[in-house]
């Protein structure tokens, strides 16, 4: 039987991870069986042989899918970066009978910046903030413009949907549909 798999891709504080939890909880309250992963979580080990962790969360991904088809999932929804359409080939791969659906959140440097600064002060607490966690979440958010640049250049996703000053039930109405066409 397929697999439906909805995987949320794209640059750091497009929203990926709060898009699929809202996906996964909508699903799942609806009486769906489903499971949900932040894909990030599965490829951080030292030390990492070539650099790469994408054979690490392969592996990870299809242990973590089986553990989860045998609890009774029948779908999964997935938020995690997706660099190359080789890498998202064999994430998609690593999920037998997968009818894998990738969309990719994108989010305007400016409101990226803004995203990845506010999550950065949130973290420092109530200490405050000095001026070398600034200049640190400051290069992270240039870092990271880069690298949806270069999501823009590359466009390998079935859909895109645009995340700036969208709020995220709408977001997750958009991602749905997309979904579900691509499904049909």
């Amino acid at each position: 039987m397929a697999v439906s798999v909805l995987w949320l891709c794209g640059a750091d504080a497009a929203g990926k991870s709060t898009v699929g939890w809202e996906i996964y909880e909508r699903f799942t309250s609806g009486g769906g069986a489903a499971a949900f992963l932040d894909i990030d979580y599965l490829g951080f080990c030292a030390p990492q042989p070539g650099g790469d962790p994408t054979w690490l969360v392969e592996r990870n991904l299809a242990a973590m899918w089986a553990n989860f088809a045998e609890a009774g999932a029948k779908c999964l929804i997935a938020a995690g970066v997706v660099v190359t359409r080789q890498q998202w080939q064999r994430y998609a791969a690593a999920i037998p009978d997968a009818r894998a659906v990738l969309c990719r959140l994108r989010v305007a440097p400016g409101t990226q910046a803004d995203r990845i600064t506010r999550r950065g002060v949130l973290e420092a607490g109530d200490g405050g903030t000095d001026d070398g966690l600034l200049a640190g979440l400051h290069a992270y958010a240039q870092r990271s413009a880069t690298f949806a640049a270069k999501l823009d250049a590359d466009d390998f996703a079935d859909f895109t949907v645009d995340t700036d000053g969208v709020p995220i039930k709408t977001v997750a109405d958009r991602v749905q549909a997309g979904w579900e066409l691509r499904l049909t």
